[in-house]
């Protein structure tokens, strides 16, 4: 497997990375709302297979209107990657909250990613934006 990048609010866990995976090329971000649509597709250029954001809970953000910001990038940027024919599950978003398995989530959309390697055809199985219990 490729390797994916996560882009993650330093609210999201901390500021110091958090993923030991060698799969996972993580950069903590002082806020997600500094995420521009560049920042992903460069990513695919430079061959990785996928992108997440990790972000705080619009209604919880620090800066009031960052992840509001991100998810906004986000949706352009994933409408570009289709206009060049990269699929757009291959960019995903998560919502933290305290409690959070992030872990999980990328192991997740590892899992997403794989199906869409081996059938690159298909929609990405669902992969809603969630908020976790």
């Amino acid at each position: 497997m490729k390797h994916v990048i996560v882009y993650r609010c330093q609210q999201c866990g901390g500021r110091k990375k958090i993923f030991a995976d060698s799969r996972v090329r993580e950069f903590v971000l002082a806020c997600s709302g500094q995420l521009e649509p560049i920042h992903i597709l460069r990513a695919f250029e430079d061959g990785n297979f996928g992108v997440c954001l990790v972000h705080c809970d619009p209604g919880a953000c620090r800066t009031l209107s960052g992840a509001r910001a991100a998810l906004r990038q986000v949706n352009f940027a994933r409408r570009l990657l289709e206009e060049v024919a990269v699929n757009p599950g291959r960019v995903r978003t998560i919502a933290y909250h305290p409690g959070c398995d992030l872990h999980s989530e990328i192991n997740l959309f590892f899992e997403q990613l794989k199906h869409l390697e081996e059938h690159p055809s298909e929609a990405a199985p669902e992969a809603p934006e969630r908020k976790l219990t």
